[in-house]
């Protein structure tokens, strides 16, 4: 009986205690004001009265500095400590900060294309008709000197007779005492000989027309060069003209890459340079090109200019149009760089948290350059061998600007940067009474202690209570601060109300004259 009679009074407790919340949050909504914090509208308690049995402590507004940098959106955040304990179940792991050559690799897509160098058209020196055809394809291989076709010409025809004729003329004067007879047969035969050379007739053709001293009516005319025939308007029957082009022959022992680069790469792209190329037809390997030539326009359409490659195709594996994947590893100098991941970029401004030691990190606004593979350059803001965090980074922003938000703490624009490892700490102590503290009326102790040992007595220190919005629960966030007074021995104390129980985040603010010694931050359960 007696524990039936416990739970149900249990049960009521329970019911009380919520409806109390309850009331205090419509409370609270009667209290709202409305302020901008980062670009979004918090809602903050103000004016409580001792109505509600909270003492008479006002809450000042909730309100986040942002650094006057000339860019909407920027955030404030605040210098954060994270005990190793903490660190190590958040993964938070730290990077020195490198300096080292910087290797840029510009990625591009192309083309397999023709070596034009190599590109040989076949066409005729005079009018005549295809008669027999030997290569009657596109893509067939040829070798130099195979037969392509037969041609029937009058005009080729004529000049094979009078190359006979003067043939028999200087046969006949050979014996004549008339050495000008002798000398004008000479010539006719060698004028004869070299238009039919003129007009492609080789050499061994040419002899066996002396040889024989019968002109061939349709002679064979050859491939002058070794390639694939990619082009064919050559037909038995067809009447061609003088240099009307038949075939096109190319040599595939090499080929070119045609890629598009960007505007902005071009910087670093040079005649020269060794680039590694994939293709999709064999992905699974990589070869290398070298760049021979930089179109020296820009296709303004695109903003690129194309580059070409050139490719030892020995086993004609590579096919023109094909398209091929191209990366030109180029060096960008000597820099210091970061992990990528350690950068975080909100467009507005780019950031890194610099580890100082014991547990505590610096926001450190940076300038980027170029990205390198998984490493980012930094052009301002870090030295070389800080250490800089890589993992939990998007925690220790989410913290540094509640720790700003709990502060009202602005760090002025050109203050100076200490370096990791020789930064001077205050030593800062924070005791309550009753503790942990109690809702209500709280004594609070602060000892603060300068880098050497020594206590610390014309400070300014006050200590800030802050806890988040609950809206499930129709309550503003709040916040209250309460200054101390020095007195012995860097000794200060203070009397200050805290609201409701609950998860309260604090931070202690030592200064003087305005400028920030130190500040200690910790998390208490208010009963």
């Amino acid at each position: 009986m007696r524990s039936s009679v416990q739970r149900r009074a249990s049960g009521m407790a329970v019911v009380v205690s919520l409806i109390v919340l309850v009331s205090m949050g419509y409370v609270f909504r009667a209290h709202l004001v409305r302020l901008p914090l980062i670009g979004e509208w918090w809602q903050t308690a103000v004016g409580i009265d001792d109505g509600m049995g909270m003492g008479q402590d006002t809450v000042a507004p909730v309100t986040l500095p942002s650094r006057s940098l000339g860019a909407p959106g920027i955030a404030a955040r605040a210098e954060v400590r994270i005990d190793p304990r903490r660190q190590q179940l958040l993964g938070v792991r730290t990077v020195a900060v490198l300096r080292q050559s910087l290797t840029r690799t510009i990625r591009a897509v192309g083309v397999v294309a023709y070596d034009e160098t190599t590109l040989v058209d076949v066409n005729l020196k005079l009018d005549g008709w295809i008669e027999d055809l030997f290569v009657d394809y596109t893509g067939r291989l040829v070798q130099e000197g195979d037969p392509l076709f037969t041609l029937y010409s009058p005009a080729l025809l004529t000049t094979q007779h009078e190359y006979v004729l003067a043939l028999e003329t200087r046969d006949e004067l050979r014996a004549s005492e008339d050495a000008e007879a002798r000398s004008y047969a000479e010539r006719m035969v060698d004028s004869a000989r070299g238009r039919l050379a003129l007009w492609d007739l080789s050499p061994d053709q040419i002899a066996a027309v002396a040889l024989t001293r019968t002109p061939q009516r349709s002679p064979v005319f050859y491939s002058p060069a070794t390639g694939y025939v990619i082009s064919k308007r050559a037909m038995a029957g067809l009447y061609v003209t003088a240099g009307e082009s038949l075939y096109q022959i190319a040599d595939l022992s090499t080929v070119w890459i045609e890629a598009d680069v960007y505007e902005r790469d071009l910087s670093v792209v040079r005649v020269g340079a060794h680039a590694e190329v994939t293709l999709d037809a064999y992905p699974r390997n990589r070869f290398s090109g070298r760049l021979v030539h930089i179109n020296p326009y820009v296709e303004e359409r695109t903003r690129t200019v194309t580059v070409r490659f050139e490719l030892a195709n020995a086993d004609g594996r590579f096919k023109p149009g094909m398209y091929a994947n191209v990366e030109l590893a180029v060096s960008a100098g000597v820099g210091l760089t970061v992990p990528v991941n350690a950068v975080l970029d909100s467009g507005a401004e780019q950031v890194v948290f610099v580890a100082l030691g014991d547990g505590y990190f610096e926001p450190r606004q940076v300038q980027v350059g170029q990205q390198l593979g998984d490493v980012v350059e930094i052009l301002d803001g870090l030295d070389l061998a800080e250490r800089v965090a890589t993992a939990a980074t998007f925690f220790l922003d989410s913290e540094s600007q509640l720790r700003a938000a709990l502060q009202g703490f602005e760090p002025a624009p050109d203050a100076p940067r200490r370096a990791s490892g020789t930064r001077d700490r205050f030593d800062i102590q924070f005791e309550s009474r009753p503790d942990p503290p109690a809702s209500g009326s709280n004594e609070f102790e602060v000892t603060v202690r300068d880098p050497a040992g020594r206590p610390v007595a014309d400070a300014d220190v006050a200590v800030v209570f802050f806890m988040a919005a609950m809206p499930t629960m129709n309550m503003p966030a709040m916040r209250s601060e309460t200054p101390l007074l020095h007195v012995a021995d860097g000794v200060y104390r203070g009397t200050g109300d805290v609201m409701m129980p609950g998860r309260w985040d604090v931070s202690v603010q030592v200064t003087r004259a305005g400028a920030l010694l130190g500040t200690a931050q910790l998390t208490v359960v208010v009963r």
